[in-house]
């Protein structure tokens, strides 16, 4: 009884716990509709992770929470970590001549014989911070030895009224992003 007590009052470390995963909710929400904060995105949703992860070990720490429970969590942990790292993106930003929009790209590719580069592009919104996912790409090659944003052709980027950015690829067809969604 005495434990149960101790679990329902919300002390310090209750609370702490508690807020992260409110803001891992809420970070999973926007995801499902397309927005993310910049500050997750860059660092592949490790941060978010790891954040929880040491809410955990306080909370565990100040309610002597079970060595079992506290193990499980941690290969878990590590393992969905390790499973970001495999599909780890970079990303490069680029701004339309006017200074008015923003686009990050997320960028990674896979090879096996043919290489398939993936593309993700956000726009910044008016709140900072957020950004708004507007399209994901994809674009095959076979023998090329370009790094990604040189197969989309980044340095050859035409903007139309900060509305629409259109990549011109030396080796694909052009793709153009409607930043406007």
């Amino acid at each position: 009884m005495d434990k149960t007590k101790r679990l329902l009052n919300l002390d310090g470390t209750m609370v702490f716990l508690i807020s992260i995963l409110v803001f891992d909710l809420v970070a999973i929400i926007m995801s499902i509709n397309n927005y993310y904060f910049s500050f997750v995105l860059s660092t592949n949703n490790k941060l978010p992770i790891l954040l929880t992860l040491v809410a955990f070990y306080v909370f565990a720490f100040a309610h002597m929470v079970d060595r079992v429970v506290i193990i499980t969590v941690t290969i878990s942990a590590f393992l969905f970590l390790v499973f970001l790292s495999v599909a780890n993106n970079s990303y490069h930003t680029i701004g339309s001549p006017t200074g008015n929009v923003k686009v990050l790209i997320g960028h990674r590719n896979a090879t096996l014989g043919e290489t398939k580069h993936i593309y993700k592009f956000y726009c910044y919104t008016s709140i900072p911070g957020l950004m708004k996912e507007v399209k994901e790409h994809s674009i095959l090659t076979r023998g090329i030895t370009a790094n990604d944003l040189e197969v989309l052709g980044v340095d050859d980027a035409e903007w139309i009224d900060d509305e629409k950015v259109i990549f011109h690829s030396p080796y694909v067809e052009d793709t153009q992003v409607d930043l406007k969604q």
